[in-house]
């Protein structure tokens, strides 16, 4: 009985296991997103705006601060859509589909605006980073003076200048 019992949770950890470490599509928006943030900054300030020893940890790191603004984007996107789909179907479905029977406008529609309001925040900590960084070149007492001087100035900095 007790071999019946190990063997069943055992099963049912192998079957429950992939579906757990399967990325959800917000995930995998952030994800897409850090890259391009990691490829427009470069290596070295892409860590430095994480504070990550490693690429590896502040892809992570970007991706889990990003994923919850991803999932956001995402959620006024839907409501943007159904909005712009209530007002005149026909135009939405020619608009956004790219099937024969034009079914798939409305995930089009919503994916569409998700990416655009994602690039517009990498965009904008991108932009960010280099103000940052030409800050500390050009005036280094003066960005330690507003920012500090511990690892996590710099990303201190490009989160207050990306909001702003």
């Amino acid at each position: 009985m007790r071999r019946h019992l190990i063997g069943a949770t055992v099963a049912l950890l192998l079957v429950a296991a992939p579906a757990a470490l399967a990325e959800t599509p917000a995930a995998d928006t952030a994800k897409a997103a850090c890259k391009a943030e990691k490829h427009d900054m470069g290596t070295k300030i892409f860590k430095q705006t994480y504070v990550a020893k490693s690429t590896a940890k502040a892809m992570a790191a970007c991706a889990a601060k990003s994923e919850d603004a991803v999932e956001v984007a995402a959620k006024n996107a839907a409501q943007e859509c159904k909005a712009e789909r209530a007002a005149d179907p026909d135009a939405f479905a020619g608009k956004y589909a790219t099937n024969g029977n034009k079914r798939n406008a409305y995930g089009k529609c919503v994916s569409a605006k998700t990416d655009e309001a994602t690039d517009e925040t990498t965009e904008a900590h991108v932009n960010a980073a280099k103000d940052c960084k030409d800050q500390r070149t050009d005036d280094k007492t003066a960005f330690e003076a507003k920012w500090g001087t511990k690892r996590n100035a710099f990303g201190k900095c490009v989160s207050a200048t990306a909001r702003a």
